[in-house]
């Protein structure tokens, strides 16, 4: 049976390590050690360890943004300056309405987002690579996908439809 184009979630969320980004030998972003620099198109720390996002991240951020879901960021990071900057410096943070970055469990993250944006749980859906996060999350009613390296367009495209509205095919965040 085709699914339904009638989107079924109003805010999409995602975590940053190892599901927008990948922080090369250190994997967490809290890992690495300001400050941080460009070296020609690489973003890296002050002992080279590059970060760099995952090749499809930029076009899908732009598809959902098209399509007209509003965006979050749910991160347990225990250095939210550093994300922030990343986001920033990657030129994805635009895409964002919702941040939510800082230790703790994700639950907390989750009932924040419900509270600025109004949006129930059950009209989320949530990207992350850690099965504790997830469940987590799950237990609230939130859709959460356990990723294994990355958001990819075929794991977005089987939750979300992408086509975006008539009239929105030119719009930038």
């Amino acid at each position: 049976m085709p699914r339904s184009r009638t989107p079924r979630f109003r805010l999409v969320i995602f975590d940053l390590d190892l599901t927008l980004w990948e922080c090369g030998s250190v994997w967490w972003c809290d890992s690495l050690t300001p400050p941080l620099r460009w070296d020609g198109a690489r973003r890296i720390d002050a002992h080279g360890i590059e970060v760099r996002l995952f090749p499809p991240v930029p076009s899908l951020l732009k598809s959902l943004h098209l399509a007209g879901y509003r965006l979050g960021i749910a991160s347990r990071t225990q250095a939210p300056d550093i994300a922030r900057q990343l986001l920033r410096d990657f030129a994805i943070d635009s895409y964002f309405t919702d941040f939510e970055i800082y230790p703790g469990d994700k639950s907390r993250h989750f009932h924040a987002l419900r509270k600025s944006s109004g949006i129930d749980f059950s009209e989320m859906i949530f990207f992350d690579d850690e099965a504790r996060n997830v469940e987590s999350v799950s237990r609230l009613g939130v859709t959460a996908c356990l990723l294994d390296h990355g958001i990819t367009p075929g794991i977005l495209e089987a939750f979300l439809p992408l086509s975006p509205p008539s009239g929105r095919e030119n719009e930038s965040p």
